[in-house]
């Protein structure tokens, strides 16, 4: 049974968040050379890839963790020490939030090999496939596999892996382990040890060709599955991570310039592409369409969960402060609330209401669905920030400003174009502009690392209504070459697999 830990039990943990109803096999009970033989057996193994994928993007591990453990949020006193392990900087290779994202990425490029094997394996005259079935099921779930193994192994590089480097992208186990074949009852000595990091990137670039060939879907606006649209958004991040600016640059604005996706002008847009998972500005969402496929809570870290407690978490004011009063963003991001903390200290501060109590999700399936969201893998917002950015790193500061012009005028009345002095003062203004925009969609801490920076936990709105204050929390301060801004590989990888851990872990 040990032997099997990773593969088995990184899916029962992506089954878990997900409940998916979808998973018509225990994941474990696959056997390991029945190939799928069958339209049904395609459909649903696709179903189970999106279930772990809908597990592993939002919420919990993968969307808060990062954000607590950066910049822009502060406890409050009393509150669950949910996240406590990020927050404090005391986290280890044992910390649950490391085990979860790991062990759901690695179960969910077991799914995508899983489909990618049985397709290869497949005898489609023998199952009886028409050719609708071909074009409708069996190839759009091969490029949908691709896709994903490509999805996670990227992410993975993301949490556990430094950041992009030119001179040591090419060192042994700079960047991830992971199979490309289907072999659960592998003996542990046969699963590969971590590739370099440039290797890494190349294997998500390929994977993404590969999808390429089999995705045929286009995509539009609030699009549930992948697309050709998602695969050139994962490009454009691919591409921005590994400094290849121009084709950055190329993917983001390719998807801009399609024109099928535009960005929210009001504060009623931003309601409804927030709290009603409406709109026209993702590129891809993952539909939820019963209870089961809920993913984890994302805003109860951030919102009281009854009358009269506190929120676990409050936005500083150096985070707060970065928006305008005219920033629709500021009025849908935000909500005024009373804190009184157990420690008697109290006050008004302004929460996150990024994810809301009461959204679309609550109001289909009830109170299990409070503070969750669709997960909104790719929007077209976060396009115009690549572009931005590849833009500046490429000395190209009109495009630059154009770009980020461009985002800024659709989020904030009456907004007029601005000029820059200087590349630094544009700089500036585009690391402002990314975070005001994914505050808490778990991107902080990638943003930090590709651009070299530390953490410097920002001004609290009140510090009497904060949990400890002091150096480990409120004032917390490390410097860009910290190690632990790379998290750790889960223990359990480095026991059973000997897989190289990170340094000063």
């Amino acid at each position: 049974m040990k032997k099997k830990y990773l593969l088995f039990s990184a899916m029962a943990v992506a089954v878990a968040l997900s409940s998916c109803d979808m998973d018509k096999t225990p994941y474990d009970a696959l056997p390991d050379t029945e190939a799928m033989q069958t339209p049904t057996d395609f459909t649903n193994a696709r179903v189970g890839l999106y279930s772990g994928l809908r597990s592993s993007v939002g919420g919990g591990a993968f969307y808060n963790a990062p954000e607590i453990q950066c910049d822009g949020f502060n406890a409050v006193a009393g509150f669950s020490n949910t996240y406590g392990d990020m927050y404090y900087w005391d986290f280890t290779s044992q910390t649950g939030e490391m085990e979860t994202v790991y062990g759901n990425y690695q179960g969910v490029i077991a799914r995508a090999n899983y489909i990618i094997d049985g397709y290869n394996k497949c005898d489609f005259n023998a199952g009886g496939f028409t050719n609708d079935d071909m074009k409708k099921i069996a190839k759009p779930t091969k490029g949908d596999a691709f896709f994903t193994r490509a999805y996670c192994i990227f992410m993975l590089s993301q949490y556990f892996c430094d950041a992009y480097n030119p001179s040591t992208a090419n060192d042994e186990n700079s960047g991830v382990a992971y199979r490309l074949d289907y072999a659960p009852s592998s003996s542990p000595s046969t699963y590969p040890g971590r590739h370099t990091l440039t290797d890494t990137y190349k294997q998500v670039s390929d994977d993404l060709d590969s999808a390429d060939v089999y995705v045929s879907d286009a995509g539009e606006a609030g699009y549930s599955y992948i697309s050709k649209d998602a695969i050139t958004a994962l490009r454009a991040r691919l591409a921005l991570n590994a400094q290849k600016y121009e084709d950055a640059a190329n993917y983001a604005t390719s998807l801009i310039n399609s024109q099928k996706y535009t960005l929210a002008a009001s504060v009623e847009d931003m309601e409804d592409l927030w709290y009603q998972d409406g709109g026209m500005e993702t590129i891809l969402q993952l539909a939820c369409a019963n209870a089961k496929e809920l993913p984890a809570s994302t805003g109860s870290s951030y919102l009281p969960g009854q009358k009269g407690a506190v929120p676990d978490y409050i936005p500083t004011k150096t985070l707060v402060d970065l928006y305008s009063a005219k920033d629709y963003r500021k009025a849908v991001y935000f909500k005024s609330l009373q804190i009184n903390t157990n420690s008697g200290a109290s006050g008004e501060v302004l929460a996150l209401n990024k994810y809301a109590d009461q959204g679309a999700l609550c109001d289909k399936y009830g109170s299990s669905a409070r503070f969750t969201i669709e997960p909104k893998v790719f929007r077209i917002a976060e396009m115009y920030l690549i572009a931005a950015e590849a833009y500046l790193q490429s000395n190209n500061l009109p495009l630059a400003a154009q770009y980020l012009n461009d985002l800024e005028r659709e989020r904030i009345e009456g907004y007029q174009d601005q000029t820059f002095a200087s590349k630094d003062e544009l700089w500036a203004e585009l690391k402002n502009e990314r975070e005001r925009e994914m505050v808490a969609e778990g991107s902080r801490l990638f943003d930090l690392k590709r651009w070299h920076m530390g953490v410097k936990r920002g001004e609290p709105q009140q510090l009497n209504l904060c949990m400890l204050p002091g150096s480990s929390t409120t004032g917390l301060d490390k410097p860009a070459d910290s190690n632990r801004l790379t998290w750790p590989i889960p223990k359990h990888e480095i026991d059973v697999y000997n897989i190289k851990q990170n340094p000063g872990y």
